[in-house]
């Protein structure tokens, strides 16, 4: 009788858990089915790709897609995945943040992956793309942008030099970073020489500037030669003319500082040499 009374209660243990487990897997949980606006003092959301963050305005908007988020069991396995993650850093009026994370199938709080709903999960990523694509969207930019030019169907980076930078602090006041770097001429040991048959080239910014202040090119026999004259270079739309032979060029750019906060000039440099054409 004991040992029959003993498999008993194991089946009801067992069964009890089956229900709780399925239960659970089936209704999930809402995290943030309780937070309200006013709870969140700021909050930014980072799209990688294209590794741009947005200083959020409508908290409220925001609150309502995080009230319907559903999770199910813990699941790390999202490291594995590739695509389109949508991180938002919330600030809270009770000092603490919170970074979470929708990428589906799962969804990210503080570094902890959940398996997700399908549709509040993928109604956060869409509202979130909104954003980006808002032309009065507020790019948030904590340092600047990274500079790649295309020529003859190859991409390439090119260097950062000297550049002072502005960035919104949470207290609304604004911290300006400034640093120097070697004449561009002064760094042919870190400029790859880019080879191309092209006769132009793009500049293609993460963050396009609000004004290309100045671009200017130099002979590659002028190296370490300060005195060295400069030649200009003219851009439409993000394109410029290639000089033929080997050149350095420099480009200066600037972001406007009054809408965001984030901003400054800098500069970039790149070697590139336009190959004749063999006849």
């Amino acid at each position: 009788m004991k040992k029959k009374a003993l498999v008993v209660i194991l089946t009801c243990i067992l069964f009890i858990g089956i229900i709780i487990i399925v239960s659970y897997a089936v209704g999930g949980k809402k995290p943030f089915k309780d937070l309200e606006p006013s709870e969140i003092v700021s909050a930014t959301v980072r799209l990688t790709p294209p590794d741009t963050t947005i200083q959020i305005e409508e908290i409220e908007e925001l609150t309502g897609y995080l009230n319907d988020v559903v999770i199910y069991n813990e699941d790390n396995s999202y490291t594995e995945y590739s695509g389109q993650g949508v991180i938002f850093t919330l600030k809270l009026s009770d000092g603490t943040q919170t970074e979470v994370m929708g990428y589906n199938p799962f969804f990210v709080i503080d570094g902890v992956g959940y398996k997700t709903k399908y549709e509040p999960c993928q109604a956060l990523s869409a509202y979130a793309n909104r954003l980006l694509n808002d032309e009065n969207a507020n790019i948030i930019l904590e340092a600047p942008p990274r500079l790649t030019v295309t020529s003859d169907e190859t991409a390439f980076d090119t260097l950062l030099g000297a550049y002072v930078w502005q960035k919104r602090n949470s207290d609304g006041t604004s911290t300006e970073t400034q640093t120097d770097s070697p004449h561009p001429l002064d760094c042919e040991s870190l400029l790859f020489k880019y080879e191309t048959s092209e006769t132009t080239a793009a500049l293609n910014f993460s963050e396009n500037p609000s004004s290309i202040l100045n671009i200017q090119c130099w002979n590659e026999k002028h190296w370490n030669d300060h005195d060295a004259s400069s030649e200009n270079i003219d851009i439409d739309s993000y394109e410029i003319e290639l000089k033929p032979g080997g050149y350095i060029y420099e480009v200066v750019a600037e972001w406007d500082t009054k809408k965001s906060g984030y901003g400054g000039i800098a500069h970039y440099y790149f070697y590139i040499q336009v190959l004749e054409n063999e006849q």
